[in-house]
């Protein structure tokens, strides 16, 4: 049932201070710019221009209609403004995307000496996020400023929060774990701020260990929470720990939840077991679009992809909207599978407007890849070179494995030149590129490569793989061998070796 918003006076309406006052506030809620002038009008007929709360919620409507010049207009009409107006219009802003205007604002108000409550830094601190390059040095001028509030009395909950989530979204994980640490009030947003940060930036182990650490606090956890630690668990490829948290979620009655049964089912299909994501699909009975995409891309990363290809159809069928997301699954599907007539009709579906959905490089990736698997090397090479992007890493990137694959120096050289050029910082590109030319004996420009990543200290990262058994987790690394059971392990592998000689 949706919620009944208030009512526009008529135009017989009595105007007092408080019928206005409601008109501003149905109006907002309704986002009804033709109201904007009218309403304004009425503020100056009952000379209550002078009002701030009125003046205040007049230029917040303006605001949420779109009209930010006009609320500025308003604003510097004020012959007083106070901390609950600036913060009004500089929030305002930060929700409307004009960011660099909010902060702007914020300065305006420190400079005219009315002290920013945590409501106006919470709203500075959204702001910075939308500023690109600026964005941390300017988070931590707010968090000099919350510092200095914190000698007066405690900070709000919410000002904290906002600060942890600036340093995680600027990638300062550093930061965020310090900020973490010596809050005042740990919540559980910030529990799963924390968490989320620390899963964002590859440190799942930190994300699993800190969901201990909030169980044996005591602190209650939610939905966000357990699609958190579900997520970490899928990212280690955790089976087991993944199963103890399902039945966790069971047990807390979360299982119905949109984001934790997309989670579970994610889970099982990053750990390999494909049939208890797909009962997770099955027992949600559900039309929610993620669910169908995660599940047809389960069915194709794991070989079934006739199961993929039906899914997707079956969606169009159902009315279920495919979004770009979905297109992606079912073409990667079809690259896994080899289904070239597949991939070629969905991707012509999107491309010849047949469908609403807006085509990005990963598309074009995933056709390359797909031509690139079945062999056609040259063909591949046309259809990159005739994308309408300046620039698919994925899409090159296909071409150097499959051209290695069947042994085509003159493609892999291309394909290692070109990712070079698009992307220089990545390590593996200088190694591909060396080692293409070393395949060919071409050891002059080896040489020069290698003397090139010594300059600019380009080092291969080593090969790492883990098993999880019985007693816990193993981890290999290429060349190491600190492993306790090595010997053991050769054995096994030299054994296995002519096993499979024996048969072959």
């Amino acid at each position: 049932m949706s919620r009944p918003c208030a009512s526009l006076p008529s135009p017989s309406t009595a105007w007092d201070a408080t019928s206005l006052a409601g008109a501003l506030k149905a109006a907002a809620v309704r986002r009804s710019a033709p109201h904007v002038g009218p309403l304004h009008a009425v503020l100056v007929k009952l000379g209550l221009s002078a009002s701030a709360i009125l003046a205040t919620s007049l230029a917040h409507l303006a605001l949420r209609c779109g009209l930010p010049r006009y609320a500025r207009d308003l604003f510097d009409e004020m012959p007083r403004p106070d901390v609950v107006s600036w913060t009004s219009l500089l929030t305002g802003h930060a929700h409307q995307g004009l960011h660099r205007e909010s902060l702007a604002l914020l300065r305006r108000m420190v400079g005219s000496g009315v002290e920013p409550n945590g409501y106006s830094l919470s709203g500075g601190l959204l702001a910075c996020l939308g500023v690109g390059q600026d964005a941390l040095a300017l988070g931590k001028e707010i968090h000099a400023r919350v510092l200095k509030m914190s000698l007066h009395g405690p900070v709000d909950p919410v000002v904290e929060n906002g600060i942890l989530d600036m340093y995680s979204r600027c990638g300062s994980i550093e930061y965020a774990s310090r900020v973490f640490r010596v809050m005042q009030v740990r919540n559980i947003v910030s529990w799963n701020s924390m968490m989320a940060a620390l899963l964002g930036s590859g440190q799942a182990e930190e994300a699993l260990r800190l969901f201990v650490s909030m169980v044996s606090c005591g602190i209650g956890v939610d939905g966000f929470s357990f699609s958190i630690v579900v997520d970490a668990c899928g990212e280690l490829a955790l089976l087991k720990q993944g199963m103890q948290v399902h039945a966790r979620v069971i047990g807390g009655g979360f299982e119905a939840d949109a984001i934790v049964r997309n989670s579970l089912l994610d889970m099982y299909a990053k750990c390999g077991c494909v049939d208890s994501a797909e009962l997770v699909f099955k027992v949600a009975s559900s039309q929610d679009a993620i669910l169908w995409t995660t599940m047809i891309s389960a069915y194709g990363k794991f070989g079934r992809v006739r199961d993929a290809v039906d899914m997707f159809d079956r969606m169009a069928q159902l009315g279920i909207a495919q979004d770009g997301i979905a297109y992606l699954a079912v073409l990667s599907a079809c690259s896994h599978g080899g289904l070239v007539r597949e991939g070629w009709h969905y991707f012509n579906f999107m491309s010849d407007g047949q469908s609403s959905v807006k085509m990005h490089p990963e598309h074009y990736g995933c056709m390359a890849d797909l031509l690139c698997r079945r062999g056609y090397l040259e063909e591949a090479l046309e259809f990159i070179e005739n994308m309408p992007f300046d620039t698919s890493i994925a899409a090159w990137s296909a071409l150097l494995n499959s051209s290695r694959i069947h042994g085509n120096a003159r493609l892999s050289q291309l394909a290692a030149s070109r990712l070079l050029k698009l992307d220089p910082e990545n390590h593996s590109n200088w190694v591909a590129l060396s080692s293409v030319h070393a395949s060919e004996n071409d050891w002059h420009v080896t040489w020069t490569i290698r003397e090139s990543m010594s300059r600019e200290s380009v080092k291969k990262e080593p090969g790492c793989s883990w098993v999880e058994l019985y007693d816990g987790v193993h981890i290999f690394l290429m060349a190491d061998q600190s492993h306790p059971e090595l010997f053991e392990i050769l054995q096994t592998l030299n054994s296995l070796e002519e096993h499979n000689s024996f048969w072959f």
